[in-house]
């Protein structure tokens, strides 16, 4: 396609047009696209997009736009950063890539439109509570950019403060009482007129200048055009009375100033700044309180935006937060394995390296045994309980007690900042002749993995923790860590952190796993399941009944008995053997102990038939182990105690979510709303002979897999259509 040509030439599929430093012509379009998809965010608006442009627009923006039978659907602006890369258009001052797009599928061909041989196209600062790009997407790379926050304005002020972390409240109350002590006299100033917009961007930009942006010169008044920048935004914003200036004053002094600009549902927070020489009265956070409570009376209902990389400390004040993440897409897959290895190779021979300086100081500490924990980080271990138990202190206690007692490889990381635990990963090395392995802390008896993690923490923040690995095993060859939640951020920190060690990470599947949303009570989940299964609970129910048998359920009376009655089905079963006789029995007294057991047992006439263990906690039922004796399967025993531990799991305990764990049995589809994967990760290590063979097969591997997939396909569908072939005449 040409570069010239107009976006009305097509009506449908996507049109690429160069632009000249503006949207043009086509900002009602931009603005109308905005407004249906995004409810008109400040961000995305074409004021702000065109702002972009002008001052720092280079002349090689292109506009993308979709067309669906003649109806804009979709809208990018894109730029070519280098050869085979294009990116968003996305320059310092922008917190979003200005993109409206609300489905990747409805990326399909822009890739190949664009000018020239076009390998990777990325997708910045892409916002997932604006179209998410990464969801539903065809392998797609994902890297998590910035932990931003937002504030909902439901409600009232006095609520949101009150709902506050304690140590903030106090801390405010601090400098509020500090300031009234010192008798400096504060006042607060909001600027909304367009006339004096101007001004109160000079005083901003003159207060940033003053303090250590300016000496790095960053700041808004060391950089004339990033001045004028925010002139011109808050000038056009503000001839609609969506911009504002707030200010802090202390006499005469500007202690604080911050700037954003809003629509009628949102305010989003452009820039903040304050006088270093008042730090000890926190002008920022005094003037945020100030500025918060604004906001629940101009825009009630509302939220505020802030669009940036938060701090443990700023989030105290948030409401909710998510990752503002880049998005990248590739031509084919080839491209992309090929595209990755060459940037790892690169970050690994310090090739476009990133440094983070932190003020932060950190330490790692080894543990071999989880006893051996402090208790700081025993409490660390117990907060991971919330997400599953298989991340808590007595999960692994167990696990090392009855499977690794006599591994000498057990080690659990702990990583320090300023003498706070703030991530453990917990691992299993294992000396061979040439090499070291070194695995997740976890076997066949785990259906969940991940390290302990602080909220907020970064992926550079775990840089520290993968390389004390490293130099505790210097010749390790390969990391391997499964298995694990692959949507989650901490997947992605790993996956990123273990490239900024030196190690060449890739993804791989482990399995799939049912799951249920608890959205309704029993009775109407059971009026939801197919007529076929209802009907066999109640035939076997009463056939059971009939024949004297009965269900239980243990919770922690009696556990030895019901250990036995399990003991006696699982050997009665198809099942193989427990390796590790211990962990079960471990297992299940570590549940009593935390009022964590459903352990449900089937009789007839005496005898244990079927058993179940599901382990309940946070609002969350697993289904752990479940058998039954063969020898009476006309009965059904597992699904009456798969129906009778349901009822009780919604009905007693109230759970939100029932899990099955691990596999794609069919029986699980049965009882269940949903399904996830798990993958794992594994890494290698290039300075290691064993790890530079182990990453030279994978390469290898998963770039012919396709082309292997294709032709075991082929030789498939030629074996059917020689099956279904006439015979010769």
């Amino acid at each position: 396609m040409s570069l010239g040509s107009t976006l009305n030439q097509a009506a449908t599929g996507w049109t690429v047009q160069l632009l000249q430093g503006s949207l043009g012509a086509h900002s009602s379009a931009w603005d109308a696209l905005n407004k249906r998809l995004f409810n008109q965010h400040p961000l995305l608006q074409s004021d702000f997009v065109d702002s972009l442009l002008k001052h720092y627009g280079e002349g090689r923006e292109y506009l993308c736009v979709l067309r669906q039978s003649g109806n804009v659907e979709a809208m990018c602006v894109l730029r070519r950063r280098e050869p085979g890369l294009w990116t968003s258009f996305l320059p310092a001052q922008a917190q979003l890539g200005p993109v409206l797009i609300q489905h990747p599928d409805q990326l399909d061909r822009l890739i190949q439109l664009l000018p020239g041989f076009v390998s990777e196209l990325d997708f910045l600062c892409n916002d997932p509570a604006l179209g998410n790009l990464a969801l539903g997407a065809a392998d797609p790379d994902l890297v998590d950019h910035s932990l931003t926050m937002n504030i909902d304005l439901r409600g009232d002020y006095a609520s949101y403060w009150a709902s506050r972390p304690k140590k903030l409240i106090q801390n405010i109350d601090r400098y509020r009482r500090r300031k009234n002590v010192d008798k400096l006299e504060p006042r607060y100033v909001e600027i909304v007129e367009p006339a004096a917009l101007d001004a109160a961007v000079s005083r901003y930009a003159q207060l940033e200048a003053e303090g250590w942006k300016g000496q790095h010169g960053t700041a808004l008044g060391s950089d004339e055009r990033q001045e004028h920048f925010y002139q011109e935004v808050m000038g056009r914003f503000g001839a609609n009375k969506q911009a504002m200036a707030f200010e802090l004053w202390f006499g005469t002094d500007l202690a604080a100033s911050r700037l954003a600009i809003a629509d009628e549902h949102m305010i989003v927070m452009l820039k903040t700044t304050y006088r270093e020489a008042f730090s000890a009265y926190a002008p920022g956070r005094l003037l945020l309180r100030r500025v918060i409570e604004r906001a629940f009376e101009t825009h009630a209902g509302g939220r505020i935006e802030f669009y940036t990389d938060a701090s443990h400390d700023q989030l105290a004040w948030a409401t909710g937060q998510r990752w503002i993440q880049h998005v990248a897409f590739y031509r084919n897959r080839p491209l992309r394995i090929a595209l990755s290895t060459l940037r790892l190779g690169r970050q690994i021979v310090g090739v476009n390296k990133r440094a983070h300086s932190s003020p932060t100081r950190h330490s790692v500490q080894v543990f071999s045994h989880p006893d051996d924990l402090k208790a700081d980080v025993r409490r660390f271990f117990t907060s991971a309980e919330s997400i599953s138990i298989q991340l808590g202190h007595d999960w692994y206690k167990n696990l090392v007690d009855t499977v690794f007692a006599n591994h000498p490889g057990v080690q659990i990381f702990v990583l320090y900042q300023d003498d706070v635990p703030v991530a453990a990963l917990p691992l299993l090395a294992t000396r061979k002749p040439l090499a070291t392995r070194i695995e997740s802390l976890s076997n066949y008896y785990t259906a969940f993995f991940a390290p302990v993690i602080r909220p907020g923490l970064k992926a550079f923040d775990l840089s520290p923790l993968i390389k004390a690995v490293r130099r505790a095993h210097p010749r390790v060859d390969s990391i391997s860590l499964a298995p694990m939640d692959p949507n989650t951020q901490v997947y992605r920190m790993l996956l990123s952190s273990m490239g900024g060690a030196g190690f060449v990470p890739f993804r791989y599947y482990c399995f799939g796993n049912w799951y249920l949303k608890v959205e309704s009570d029993w009775k109407n989940y059971l009026l939801s399941r197919k007529g076929k299964q209802r009907n066999t609970i109640s035939r076997m129910t009463k056939k059971l009944a009939t024949d004297g048998g009965w269900l239980e359920l243990i919770k922690d009376e009696d556990i030895e008995r019901g250990l036995q009655a399990y003991a006696d089905v699982y050997a009665a079963s198809w099942k193989k053997g427990e390796p590790h006789q211990g962990f079960v029995p471990g297992l299940l007294h570590v549940c009593v102990k935390r009022g964590w057991l459903r352990l449900g047992i089937a009789w007839l006439g005496g005898k244990a038939i079927a058993a179940q263990i599901w382990i309940v906690a946070h609002g969350k039922a697993d289904i752990y182990k479940v058998a039954y004796d063969e020898a009476y399967k006309a009965y059904s025993p597992g699904t009456l105690l798969t129906a009778m531990l349901m009822q009780h799991v919604m009905e007693v305990d109230k759970v939100a979510e029932v899990d099955y764990l691990i596999g794609d049995d069919p029986y699980k589809e049965t009882w269940m709303s949903d399904r996830r994967e798990r993958w794992g990760i594994i890494a290698y290590n290039p300075r290691s002979p064993l790890g530079m063979l182990g990453l030279v097969r994978e390469v290898l591997w998963r770039s012919l897999k396709p082309l292997v997939t294709r032709l075991r396909q082929r030789i498939r569908e030629a074996g059917r259509d020689k099956a279904v072939a006439p015979p010769a005449s």
